[in-house]
């Protein structure tokens, strides 16, 4: 009998963004506001389209210089307003970074007028697509960062 046992990477970040709680949420969950500061330096979000209830969709058409044009899709599991949110996760791109369907957790702590972002990115299939996430994710917190005015 061979059994096998399938292993999956998981990435968990932590970023303190100088902004309240209340905005730092809003920035991540209004289309117009996901616009300016998605991604990292080499990314830009094109359109940003969302139905922030629990079974709702998410889909963001992107243009990336390593990988052109693409999408990043998921449906909401869980929303606590203004402290979790729980999605799923796909990049509709022909690269390394399309991968089956991942977890992203965030979890925004009220710091009073900073706010602690606590991301866990899970089910990735390999350390590598996972190093690749955490360069996006890196450069996402930074430009979330410039884009509050912090």
């Amino acid at each position: 009998m061979n059994t096998t046992t399938e292993q999956t990477a998981v990435l968990e970040m932590r970023h303190i963004i100088t902004a309240p709680r209340e905005r730092v949420f809003a920035a991540w969950t209004t289309p117009e506001e996901i616009q300016h500061w998605f991604g990292p330096a080499t990314c830009r979000v094109q359109s940003a389209r969302l139905d922030l209830r629990v079974g709702g969709e998410y889909c963001f058409d992107v243009f990336s210089q390593r990988i052109g044009e693409t999408q990043i899709r998921g449906t909401y599991k869980e929303i606590v307003t203004p402290e979790h949110l729980v999605y799923t996760w796909q990049c509709g791109c022909d690269s390394d970074l399309a991968v089956e369907e991942t977890l992203v957790t965030v979890d925004f702590i009220d710091l009073g007028p900073s706010t602690e972002v606590r991301l866990r990115h899970e089910l990735l299939p390999n350390d590598n697509v996972r190093e690749d996430h955490k360069h996006g994710w890196i450069g996402t917190f930074e430009k979330l960062e410039k884009y509050l005015g912090t």
